[in-house]
């Protein structure tokens, strides 16, 4: 004999359902054809700095939220195989993820985070199927600092650039009257080239060029501009801390959070056109700085 279950029993059953067919779907995804992707994170390294760009995404993406790995993982192979598919969605928090993802993978779509404009350009370069590829680069435009550090010192009218040779073709956009440009040559000394940027700028944009700015320059370029009188305008919190005057960058949250934004309410039609420097910054005054050199910081 068939037995009828108890009334609230199936009302149970019944509600549930209905909660499991109202399940949230994020509108930017439509440009996956069946509906949410599977999600993955991966970061160049398991770190702070990673960790503070994932957690929007884990808090914010729950349905389902995103595995994190590092490319250090010694499962980082299994996963790249498991998540690569048409209705996968990689997300890369750094220049040695993006390496791993484009080299791993055939199908997924990858959106990079954590990552400046030139190296995720470089690294794409030879890739075949560009138009899987998505960013949000993390490096404020030069001339939109440029404008930032003026609001804030109006005696800034002149400034410098200090880079290592372009790799490939170099970019053709024109210089602002107001930047030049100091390319270290191969056999040229570092810090003579700051002295010459030094003598020519009111202050040195910089940029994140790592055969320039690591942890073996800084302290030498910080002294030898530090003494000449010009202070540097930074592009991470790292410089801020290491003596830049100003600082204007995006922190790893805040990249994290442009990028759950776009997920949740972007509308995506050409995942390739999304290519774009973030829309979110701060700026950091380091005021003992302004002290030293006898510079006055306003604040618009």
């Amino acid at each position: 004999m068939t037995r009828i279950a108890p009334l609230h029993t199936l009302l149970t059953m019944t509600l549930l359902a209905g909660l499991m067919l109202c399940t949230p779907r994020l509108h930017a995804m439509d440009v996956f054809q069946e509906g949410l992707p599977r999600l993955l994170f991966v970061a160049s390294q398991d770190n702070e700095i990673h960790q503070r760009a994932y957690e929007p995404l884990r808090r914010g993406l729950a349905h389902p939220s995103p595995l994190f790995i590092s490319v250090g993982a010694p499962d980082a192979g299994h996963w790249m195989r498991h998540f690569d598919c048409a209705q996968c969605l990689i997300i890369t928090s750094g220049t040695a993820a993006l390496q791993l993802v484009s080299d791993s993978t055939r199908q997924a779509r990858v959106l990079s985070i954590m990552i400046p404009m030139e190296s995720h350009e470089r690294l794409l370069r030879s890739a075949t199927d560009q138009a899987r590829f998505a960013a949000l680069f993390m490096d404020i435009p030069l001339d939109k600092r440029m404008q930032i550090a003026s609001r804030h010192v109006p005696a800034f009218r002149r400034f410098g650039v200090v880079k290592s040779p372009p790799q490939g073709r170099a970019p053709s956009d024109p210089l602002p009257p107001s930047l030049r440009l100091f390319i270290k040559g191969s056999n040229q000394n570092l810090l003579d080239v700051f002295v010459q940027a030094a003598r020519h700028s009111d202050a040195i944009l910089t940029l994140p060029d790592r055969e320039i700015y690591n942890s073996r320059t800084i302290v030498s370029i910080m002294m030898t501009t530090y003494r000449l009188g010009t202070p540097l305008i930074g592009h991470s919190e790292a410089l801020h801390r290491a003596g830049a005057l100003i600082s204007i960058y995006a922190d790893p949250q805040m990249l994290g959070e442009e990028a759950l934004t776009l997920l949740r309410t972007g509308d995506i039609k050409d995942w390739q056109t999304l290519r774009r420097h973030t829309e979110r910054y701060q700026v950091s005054i380091n005021h003992q700085v302004a002290r030293s050199l006898r510079i006055t910081v306003e604040t618009p």
